[in-house]
């Protein structure tokens, strides 16, 4: 059953490559990328998510600020081509309810400059143009990356976000003696609509949890130092090996701390969160690993 499932998946996603005289005509063209408008983040990407690249956003499960960059990369998507062709598109692939609201105050705020009834045309338009997938286990996210694949087309200029993936491969190893060949899977799939090699490849964000092996926090910083900063050593994306070549672009996300008040009475305070966000590259074809950002709390 196992060697069956690998072949056909094997022979689904083959490549008849491309001639190198083809590969010219688009050498030259700019790289599409995606922004989400919060200038320290996108500065960090080299601009926002390239098309053709998979970039995964990883951090604690109770830190909802993964989400929110979720959903403002694709409001972003939406709000720049709103005027463009209709195959501009965003598919929400989750495992876990999608926040209307949260999408309505991103697009409503992008619009706010826009007179009223030319606003709700174009929130109109923009939510015809994201698509929500109910993805309750590993298959039927492998079902729709199957499909997706299949129709994918040369004009299309697509963003897929997959929040989270880590309740869907952990239920899958759970359930399943051979879970491991349906996360290769997925890895195949996500890896072949992103081909560079594909005239119009989409860009995916994946929202996963982080591993620690050690303690988050550096003792050995002075207290003075503005905040604390992860062991880049200990943290890595959730599901190890088993997942941990799938993603082009790591990026570590978590609160801003600041050292907490160390007086006679209470020496080992607890760090104290000022409400903004950090980013921080773990694994980058293009920017130097450890480069930091800092933005605003995404609130909701």
């Amino acid at each position: 059953h196992i060697r069956t499932l690998r072949m056909a998946v094997l022979e689904h996603f083959a490549s008849p490559g491309r001639t190198a005289a083809d590969l010219l005509s688009t050498r030259d063209l700019p790289p599409r990328r995606i922004k989400s408008g919060i200038g320290p983040l996108d500065a960090l990407l080299n601009g926002g998510i390239m098309a053709g690249q998979i970039v995964e956003f990883c951090g604690k499960d109770n830190n909802s600020s993964r989400s929110r960059i979720a959903i403002e990369y694709a409001a972003a998507h939406l709000t720049d081509n709103c005027t463009q062709s209709q195959n501009t598109r965003v598919f929400m692939l989750l495992s876990s309810p999608l926040s209307l609201w949260q999408v309505e105050q991103s697009l409503n705020r992008r619009f706010s400059e826009y007179p009223k009834d030319e606003r709700m045309q174009m929130f109109r338009r923009a939510m015809e143009r994201l698509i929500v997938i109910d993805c309750k286990d590993l298959e039927s996210l492998l079902a729709f990356l199957f499909h997706y694949a299949e129709t994918q087309t040369s004009d299309q200029n697509d963003f897929l976000v997959i929040d989270s993936i880590k309740p869907l491969v952990v239920n899958a190893l759970h359930q399943q003696n051979d879970a491991h060949v349906a996360v290769n899977a997925v890895q195949t799939a996500l890896r072949d609509i992103t081909n560079i090699m594909r005239e119009s490849p989409a860009a995916v964000l994946i929202i996963n949890g982080v591993s620690q092996r050690t303690s988050r926090f550096d003792s050995n910083k002075p207290a003075g130092d503005l905040y604390l900063r992860p062991d880049l050593h200990s943290v890595q994306p959730s599901l190890g090996a088993v997942w941990a070549m799938v993603s082009h672009v790591h990026v570590y996300v978590y609160p801003e701390l600041l050292p907490g008040d160390n007086d006679d009475d209470n020496f080992n305070s607890s760090p104290r969160d000022t409400g903004n966000t950090m980013a921080t590259i773990l694994k980058s074809p293009n920017a130097a690993i450890g480069q930091t950002c800092t933005f605003y709390q995404l609130h909701g």
